[in-house]
């Protein structure tokens, strides 16, 4: 959204709410339009209605971003509607058809299956358990998924940028890489009959 239509929501909060101190000088106005900026205007609006209509005290930007999350995520299946889909999959395709099995899933689904193998849950003798564990992946895909979408989008990509620095100076130097190597050939036939060459026995 703009400037000039970040004014209208500050201006609808502070109306909604005119006994509260909300965004009272230049500096938090920053924060807010910051934190708020990357949303259309007409989803933040929406949302906001929503809020005031059924919220007594004046929402946070995090409450804010998670209603004008919800809008941007239609048709998110609970676990249990996506639990039926792996059902239905299971009994269509069955445990030697996995991989068309896996197409048919879509999204969340399709991940939280992939993580706990196709294959794993037709085979498994205990569907309580099967469905339990696949609520909790599900469950927890679907918060990781939101979560990002209530995250401002400049704020993702300097995360992302940060993990992959952090991951580049995690790897291994060329040097212990080479140590790591000859840790692992120490106890190999080929390392010991290399190791007796060199010492002339052999």
């Amino acid at each position: 959204m703009t400037p000039s239509e970040f004014d209208l929501i500050r201006a609808a909060i502070k109306s909604a709410y005119p006994t509260f101190n909300i965004m009272p000088d230049k500096y938090s106005i920053q924060l807010w339009y910051r934190m708020l900026g990357d949303i259309e205007f007409k989803i933040c609006e929406t949302a906001l209605q929503e809020l005031i209509a059924t919220q007594t005290y004046p929402p946070q930007i995090a409450e804010i971003r998670a209603k004008c999350a919800e809008y941007m995520s239609p048709g998110m299946k609970d676990a249990g509607e996506a639990w039926g889909d792996v059902q239905r999959a299971i009994q269509k395709y069955g445990y030697y058809r996995s991989d068309e099995a896996i197409q048919s899933l879509s999204g969340p689904t399709r991940e939280a299956v992939e993580r706990m193998g196709f294959r794993e849950l037709c085979l498994g003798d205990n569907p309580v358990a099967n469905r339990a564990h696949f609520f909790k992946v599900y469950d927890a895909i679907i918060q990781r998924k939101l979560n990002e979408r209530r995250i401002p989008e400049p704020v993702l990509q300097k995360r992302t940028e940060y993990m992959l620095n952090c991951a580049e100076q995690e790897k291994p130097s060329v040097i212990e890489k080479k140590a790591q190597e000859e840790t692992l050939n120490v106890s190999t036939p080929e390392f010991i009959d290399r190791l007796m060459r060199e010492k002339g026995l052999r």
